[in-house]
């Protein structure tokens, strides 16, 4: 653990969120997740306990902070997407110390143009871009292909082979479909058709890069279909789950790039002010990795780049869980 001794381990507070209204593939999905946190919080003793929440995060008042350490695993409240910080705010009002980043970081990390200022400003890699709040100005948009995201959103959410556009028509047809379906504005951005790589950064005072790991899509022939959506990093049936390759570490022909990958996540990660672990997705522009986007509390499912990163380095999936844990704990309040 790069950022010296821990405390006591604390008991341990599964905080997650199921809303009624999924389909049951999701509400499957997410207990399987918490089934394998489970394991390894178990793995390195921990003493547990889970709360399911909704809408109502009263019973967090039962838990005294000076005893009991939060997994954040909120992800909305009510049902209310892109809500996780209200979720932060309930734990900070309550003095209960959690894993992840505050409710500040949150928020910001989900304005995408706010965060492509915030790289820029320090100096960081990271591609052009506007936002539009209607397709009626698509044709003033002059870089194709071009990739459209929800402005105010992060991950992989609205994002499929449509988002991929060859000229104005396709993209005013993206920037509707994300007005109609998300009520939000559009990101627009170049879109690099070259190698993806996502790096995990974690830690606090001393915060550090582990090894990438990168998307394959050698399979693929079609550019639409060299990204990774949310369906295929979700859908076990889909093509892109199945076929998609995550080597890491990597890129191994190229320890260069590597290197250099690793330095810019870590330079994302400070710039935004992450804590305890983070997500950075980055594609190459010739020699030099662009920023595409920068995940707080980023998914931890086996085959994501935490999980994957952290075996490349030799530790179990409970011994990543006991360095986030270890950071965190030292936010709680003494027991005097």
């Amino acid at each position: 653990m790069p950022d010296g001794a821990r405390r006591t381990k604390p008991k341990i507070l599964i905080l997650y969120n199921e809303n009624p209204d999924w389909p049951q593939r999701d509400i499957d999905s997410g207990r399987a997740m918490l089934a394998v946190l489970v394991d390894g919080l178990r793995e390195q003793r921990y003493t547990y306990a889970e709360h399911k929440f909704f809408d109502d995060l009263s019973g967090l008042d039962l838990y005294d902070p000076r005893e009991w350490l939060v997994w954040n695993w909120g992800e909305e409240l009510a049902g209310r997407s892109w809500t996780e910080a209200e979720v932060a705010d309930a734990l900070e009002q309550r003095g209960l110390a959690y894993t992840g980043s505050p409710p500040e970081v949150m928020r910001r990390a989900q304005d995408r143009l706010g965060v492509k200022q915030i790289l820029s400003a320090a100096g960081l890699p990271t591609l052009p871009g506007r936002v539009f709040a209607g397709a009626e100005l698509a044709s003033e948009w002059p870089h194709y292909p071009a990739i459209v995201k929800g402005a105010n959103q992060h991950s992989s959410y609205g994002i499929g082979p449509d988002s991929v556009v060859a000229n104005a028509a396709e993209l005013a047809r993206q920037i509707d479909y994300l007005r109609q379906t998300f009520e939000d504005d559009a990101l627009v951005e170049p879109f690099l058709d070259t190698r993806e790589f996502q790096v995990a950064v974690w830690g606090n005072h001393e915060p550090e890069a582990l090894p990438p790991l990168e998307f394959d899509y050698s399979a693929f022939d079609d550019f639409h279909d060299r990204l990774y959506t949310y369906a295929w990093k979700f859908d076990p049936t889909s093509r892109g789950y199945r076929e998609i390759k995550m080597p890491c570490p990597a890129p191994l022909d190229r320890p260069d790039w590597q290197a250099r990958l690793m330095a810019v996540a870590l330079g994302a990660y400070r710039a935004l002010g992450l804590r305890d672990y983070g997500r950075i997705d980055l594609r190459m522009l010739g020699d030099e990795p662009q920023i595409l986007d920068v995940n707080p509390n980023p998914d931890l499912e086996l085959i994501s780049v935490l999980p994957a990163s952290s075996r490349a380095v030799g530790l179990s999936y409970g011994a990543m869980l006991d360095c986030i844990l270890g950071w965190a704990a030292r936010r709680m309040p003494d027991s005097d």
